[in-house]
């Protein structure tokens, strides 16, 4: 099938993907959140305009119109640091733990990984969309196989010590902890906030090479050897 032309279910599918591995993330911030007694003000699944409310063991959780990633709203603040840091580390860690299971079980599908020809690149949201749809296209295999890359791709990057992912705020907490005063806590946020600007950047100019140049090179096929 011509990668430039894919039917709706596809692009609803690959839609799906990214929604489910965002909202997995936030709803286990959430739940650690909770545990440690940090005030849930709402769970978010989608974003846009309110569908309804209903709370799930205690949790208040709002569906919304695209369904496209998910939110926490989580008092972390007010957790002091040895109980923030686990709530922190709970997203990447169940995005990895969901993932890998999937990587393993569904190996042997082929997958196109975004590439420059020469190496898989960094890429952003069109880049991992335009990627789904492309396993979507080639069957449910293929697109498990590509969510749990994507799962183990978004807990690893996230748990990288920059600001605002959940690294950096776990660096800062452990900065907190050991007395380091909060100008030289936000020193750190604003350097690396210029580091996660700069990733971004990158993630951006590579999906914008990759679409406009969209051929054969621009993409790299991963087969039964490769995870």
């Amino acid at each position: 099938m011509d990668p430039a032309v894919h039917p709706w279910r596809h692009v609803l599918a690959a839609l799906g993907v990214i929604g489910i591995s965002v909202a997995l993330h936030e709803a286990a911030h959430a739940v650690a959140a909770a545990r440690a007694g940090a005030k849930v003000k709402e769970v978010g699944i989608g974003f846009g305009p309110p569908l309804f409310r209903l709370r799930v063991r205690g949790l208040p959780l709002v569906v919304r119109m695209l369904p496209v990633g998910g939110y926490a709203a989580v008092d972390q603040d007010e957790l002091p640091p040895p109980r923030r840091i686990p709530m922190l580390l709970a997203g990447p860690l169940a995005n990895i733990a969901a993932g890998l299971p999937l990587m393993v079980a569904f190996r042997r599908y082929p997958v196109e990984m975004p590439s420059d020809g020469k190496r898989v690149g960094m890429a952003g949201f069109a880049g991992t969309l335009a990627a789904l749809i492309r396993a979507a296209a080639q069957g449910p295999g293929s697109i498990a196989r590509l969510a749990g890359s994507l799962n183990v791709g978004l807990g690893l990057a996230n748990l990288l010590p920059v600001y605002p992912l959940d690294g950096g705020h776990v660096v800062m907490s452990m900065m907190e902890m050991r007395g380091v005063p909060q100008e030289t806590r936000h020193r750190f946020a604003r350097l690396t906030a210029v580091a996660f600007l700069l990733l971004a950047r990158a993630a951006m100019l590579g999906d914008l090479r990759r679409l406009a140049g969209n051929g054969p090179g621009d993409q790299e096929t991963r087969g039964p050897g490769n995870i």
